[in-house]
């Protein structure tokens, strides 16, 4: 397996543990999307512009995922439902599910490919949002993952 296909799982795996949830990002959560508001200013045709990963035991290292030739795509309909897709290195990874805005947080609740549920902090720039969010990255390569912070800027389409 080429190192291509590696990076490519790694940075899958960090967009798809942002919007899967790692750590307390789905603790406590009981509520349903039919207790929330909906989507809101969600909905639409998304494309990242920034996706960036920070490791939270070190600060000054980061990953720019766009940089290695990754795009990052989000749709939002209005009823919540939602499609996320990560492509790179001449590959791709998809997940859908319920999407809802609970206040300062974006909560997906996905169900392909499993059953997760993942909050981000969401913070409007003009038409843009910026979601951050935990999750976990190999930053030195070696096998193991560790702790780390993802933003998406996304723009609309």
């Amino acid at each position: 397996m080429g190192m291509g296909s590696r990076a490519f799982r790694i940075a899958t795996k960090a967009v798809v543990l942002f919007l899967a949830g790692v750590a307390v990002s789905c603790g406590g959560d009981s509520s349903g999307p039919g207790d929330t508001p909906g989507p809101d200013f969600m909905v639409g045709d998304w494309m990242a512009t920034v996706l960036v990963i920070t490791s939270t035991v070190n600060p000054e290292v980061s990953r720019d995922l766009m940089a290695a030739g990754a795009t990052f795509t989000l749709l939002v309909q209005p009823s919540g439902r939602y499609t996320a897709i990560l492509s790179a290195l001449g590959q791709s990874s998809s997940e859908s599910g319920i999407l809802y805005v609970e206040g300062p947080q974006v909560v997906f609740r996905r169900s392909i490919p499993s059953v997760e549920v993942s909050r981000s902090t969401w913070v409007r720039e003009g038409a843009d949002v910026i979601l951050t969010g935990p999750t976990e990255y190999d930053f030195n390569l070696d096998g193991m993952v560790e702790d780390g912070t993802i933003v998406i800027r996304l723009t609309p389409r």
